[in-house]
Formats: structure tokens, sequence, C-alpha cells
């Protein structure tokens, strides 16, 4: 099977950052364990995934073969799924580095004010201790700075490069930037001090849908990969037809207050593919070539992880 996308990657030359098209050879497809995965990172030789339905981590090889669970709530199972309305909705995570150890940081989605405002901040290095924060007051403060209907609140991806975080906002396809301290800072109650950037994203439609950043993860190089989603449906809870999904990437260097980011929807040979991708990481990247990983939340269907090969000259 074989997917052809436009894809944009840039690496910095001794001078100049160079733009080139590339071509994406879809080399695996597989259904997996892991009910509603939304986020997902790698971590040495392992796959980190969250769910958006469950309290848990689940640990896969880079087969997608489950390895491990870890519950994110004492009394709670791992692989216990929650209805629609009691679910925590971790949409986002990412790996982050923090007083020199390493750590994955889960965040909801905000879409709803009860129980969607949850991060965790899991140790990888000290046996996954984990610490909770609550972000109601921090996605207050982002909607009112943004003027940023309820509504229209929904963020499905994280990122962390050179110290900062990456919020991405489905609803406006915006993204949001801030430094890792003045985010912790924030959640301990030293307010004052708090700025962030804001960008708004121009994304295509798919099949005349409105697609929003899903997932998102930064090389490196800076070069910021996104994936997009699109559904029918009238809001953020309820959900609707997949359309298709597609991936799209810049670097940080281009960054303006609105930007086009072009985009290319994925294809299985000329057919649509349609499966709602929710997350990227990258493998490993060269000069050459790049090695991804996406997984997709279809909606009570199975889960699937993809790994796609980017050729380029």
């Amino acid at each position: 099977m074989r997917i052809l996308l436009f894809l944009i990657l840039l690496f910095i030359g001794a001078c100049q950052t160079t733009v080139q098209k590339m071509e994406i050879l879809l080399l695996k497809q597989k259904k997996i364990q892991v009910p509603a995965v939304s986020g997902l990172e790698v971590y040495g030789d392992k796959l980190l995934m969250i769910s958006d339905n469950t309290e848990g981590i689940s640990i896969c090889d880079f087969s997608g073969n489950l390895l491990q669970t870890i519950s994110l709530e004492k009394d709670e199972s791992p692989t216990q799924i929650f209805e629609k309305k009691h679910k925590a909705d971790y949409e986002a995570c990412s790996i982050i580095t923090k007083d020199n150890s390493d750590f994955f940081l889960l965040i909801g989605s905000g879409s709803k004010k009860e129980n969607r405002s949850k991060a965790k901040l899991i140790s990888l290095n000290e046996g996954f201790k984990i610490k909770n924060f609550d972000l109601e007051e921090f996605y207050t403060f982002l909607r009112s700075e943004s003027n940023i209907e309820m509504s229209d609140f929904n963020m499905e991806a994280l990122a962390y490069f050179d110290r900062k975080l990456y919020f991405f906002n489905r609803g406006t396809n915006e993204m949001f930037v801030l430094k890792m301290t003045s985010f912790f800072d924030f959640l301990k109650g030293e307010k004052d001090e708090v700025k962030f950037k804001r960008y708004r994203m121009e994304i295509d439609p798919i099949e005349g849908v409105f697609a929003g950043v899903s997932g998102a993860t930064i090389t490196p190089e800076g070069i910021v990969i996104i994936t997009t989603s699109a559904e029918r449906t009238a809001d953020w809870y309820n959900d609707g037809e997949i359309t298709g999904s597609s991936i799209g990437c810049f670097h940080l260097s281009e960054l303006q207050s609105t930007f086009k980011v072009e985009t290319k929807i994925l294809k299985d040979n000329d057919n649509i593919l349609k499966s709602k991708i929710e997350s990227v990481a990258v493998n490993s990247v060269d000069q050459h070539k790049a090695l991804l990983f996406l997984v997709s939340d279809n909606d009570g269907a199975d889960s699937e992880l993809f790994e796609v090969e980017i050729l380029f000259d």
C-alpha cells in the first residue's frame, strides 16, 4: 500500500533553510489494542500512547504490540472505558525535559468545563511517578486573552521544543507558545509574568469539511509536523462521519500571526483514507529520509498504528 503526500521538510544548512517536496510510503498499517488512542510519543524503543476515554497510559513496541499499561488514577483500571460524559478526554501529550529529567506530559482537551481540564506529569526516570494538575484556570486565561468562545476551544495537540510548550487548539487551528517555566509557574499560582504568542494556521478543508489540527510534533531541526482530521459534526462533543485526514508541516522560522500550512490528504492509492489521524511522532530523521508513526481513533472502531517513510532528494 502506498500513500503519496505533499510534505515540506526544512533542514538547517550553513546559511539558509531549504524547502523540499517529499514522497511518503506507507510501510505498515495495523489495528492495535489501545482503545480510542488520542496521543502518541516515541521514547527510546517504545511507543507511549494515551486514550481519550481511559485513565491509562499504554506502552507498545514499534509494531504496535501492547507491552504494559499504567494507571493514571490510584483506584482506576488503566483499561476501564469511561462514558463520553464522564471521560477526562486526554487528547494531547508530549515528552519534556525538566530538572534534567524526562517527563511525559498529557493534558485534557478543555472542550467541557467538567472533568476535561486535567493534566498529568509522569516521570520517565523514576518509576512513572505522577503529579496532578488542574488546567481549568489556565484554559480560562487562554480563552479570555484570545477571545475564544468555549464552543471553539478544544486542545488536541501538544509539542515541546527548546524549553517551550506548543498548544494546538483544534477549534480555531491556532498554536499557543509559551515558556515551559511560565506554564508551570502559572499552575503554581504565579500568574503575573505569563506571556504567550499566538499563531493562526490556515488549513484546507477535506471534502468540504473543516479540517482541524489533531496532532503535532517538532523535530530537532525545528520542523513542526501536524496532522489534521475532518468529520461532519456541529461541535467538538458529538462524533460525526470521518471525511479524512491530512499531514502538513512548517518551520518555526516561518511563523507569522496568520500563515498558510500546505497539507495533503492521506490516500490509500487513489482513495481518501477514512481514518481520523489523532497524533504523529518521529522515529528518525536525516538528510535523506524520515520515519514517522501515526495513530488513529475511529470512534468506536479499532485504533490503528501507521508507519510511514518520507523519502526526499
